[in-house]
């Protein structure tokens, strides 16, 4: 009784306080900035809600790469680019492709003013949960016996104002009814950003900078790591990297957006919706 009392007065709350929002800045669309009526229940407008690319079809269970009609996986369960990495974890999903309204929107929650875009983290753990809870989704989020974030170094938290990817696995652990720790894996030293890096860059760039604060929380248990955005699985590799050594069971992976890698969204085959 009392946790759906805090329930309903959570609820309660983020209406108001999303009306004071509404008040201060006129609500826009966060991916093409156009201009919404008051009271729109929508925060996305129609045009980019209808252009969401998100996974609905055949993808690699081992990295979550959207697989073409005629795009061959490996032993029915992965696709032939897996089969040359050591990615440490078994299994990733993502909710869509990092292309048009779905980058705009992920770059709209990290990159702008954290009371404009607050409610974000809610709106991409819902599509996230979404494509979990899917029957052809095979990361089976159902069994993870704890959420954690991709962590972020403290200077950039600071510089960010807000730790994106935390309260993004926050949000997605309270619609899966699964625990969640924000303190268990830690970064523990700033990296250069990955973008504009070629993969062996990327996983030198983040060779040894996780660490498992308290290796009690994973020890013996499937653990799902949570990320905005996977490209090459170099930084989701080297955080399993981390939760295995501490004694986790298995590591599982999921992620709001999944970059191609170079391939164009046509490559990808009707996998998109």
């Amino acid at each position: 009784m009392a946790r759906e009392l805090l329930r309903r007065a959570a609820a309660g709350l983020r209406l108001v306080v999303g009306a004071a929002l509404d008040l201060l800045w006129p609500p826009v669309c966060p991916s093409c900035g156009a201009g919404l009526s008051a009271g729109h229940g929508d925060r996305l407008c129609a045009a980019c809600r209808a252009e969401l690319p998100l996974i609905s079809g055949r993808a690699c269970r081992r990295c979550g790469m959207p697989l073409g009609p005629f795009e061959a996986d490996h032993d029915g369960r992965y696709c032939t680019d897996c089969g040359e990495k050591n990615l440490v974890f078994t299994r990733a999903a993502s909710a869509g492709v990092y292309e048009g309204p779905l980058a705009r929107l992920v770059q709209a929650y990290k990159y702008s003013p954290r009371a404009r875009c607050a409610h974000l983290a809610g709106d991409l753990a819902g599509l996230l949960a979404a494509r979990l809870s899917s029957p052809d989704c095979p990361l089976e989020a159902h069994q993870a016996e704890l959420v954690v974030p991709v962590p972020s170094h403290r200077s950039r938290r600071l510089q960010r104002g807000f730790d994106a990817a935390g309260e993004l696995a926050r949000e997605l652990a309270r619609r899966l009814d699964r625990p969640c720790s924000l303190r268990t894996l830690a970064k523990t030293r700033p990296t250069p950003p990955q973008m504009g890096l070629s993969r062996a860059e990327r996983l030198q760039n983040v060779q040894g900078s996780f660490a498992v604060r308290r290796p009690a929380d994973v020890r013996g248990r499937l653990v799902l790591l949570v990320d905005d955005v996977m490209t090459t699985c170099s930084t989701a590799a080297e955080c399993a990297r981390a939760l295995r050594a501490a004694g986790a069971r298995e590591v599982r992976v999921a992620s709001v957006a999944r970059a191609l890698e170079g391939r164009s969204l046509a490559d990808a085959g009707p996998g998109m919706e």
